[in-house]
């Protein structure tokens, strides 16, 4: 089991990578999250990773609802938000089982914020937070595969910083 959560891990990695490059939120990409959610649930699955794998879960709704959204050019409301780090949260308690779990729900509680929010130097901050802990769960859970995104999101995600609140904020102190 350990070989095929390995390639599934591989494979949402690649999809993620790829949604990464995609121009626009409205379709494709939310499209592609959609699968990566499903793919890294069945990969934390086959690794007995459960608070992982309610995480995707929930992401996996989350990203739906994102879509539904996005298609009639709506807002998330805060209160859906709300519910949404409320069913992460309880949905941690029952899966927990060691202090690693901790880590899998702040990416969800995480990933709910990032996914309502319309400011990208939020969404960035946010982004490296969830990047760093999944990439340590990753290891930790040997999701192997599944750590090369979340590495790879790590750096892009610092660059962007870089790029756009440091080097950007620096020049806009100079003007």
């Amino acid at each position: 089991m350990d070989f095929v959560a390995q390639i599934i891990g591989l494979i949402a990695s690649i999809i993620m990578i790829g949604a990464i490059q995609v121009k626009e939120k409205k379709n494709l990409y939310l499209i592609l999250n959609i699968l990566v959610k499903i793919l890294y649930g069945i990969n934390f699955a086959l690794l007995s990773a459960y608070s992982g794998t309610i995480t995707q879960v929930i992401g996996l709704v989350i990203t739906v609802v994102a879509y539904i959204y996005t298609k009639k050019s709506l807002e998330i409301p805060k209160w859906l938000t709300t519910i949404f780090i409320m069913v992460t949260i309880i949905a941690g308690i029952f899966t927990y089982s060691n202090i690693y779990s901790f880590m899998a729900i702040l990416c969800g509680i995480t990933y709910a914020l990032i996914v309502a929010s319309k400011n990208m130097k939020n969404i960035r901050k946010l982004n490296l937070a969830q990047a760093l802990l999944w990439t340590i769960y990753d290891l930790i859970i040997k999701a192997y595969t599944a750590s090369l995104s979340s590495t790879f999101v790590l750096i892009s995600t610092g660059i962007a910083i870089v790029r756009y609140d440091v080097l950007n904020a620096k020049g806009e102190k100079n003007v």
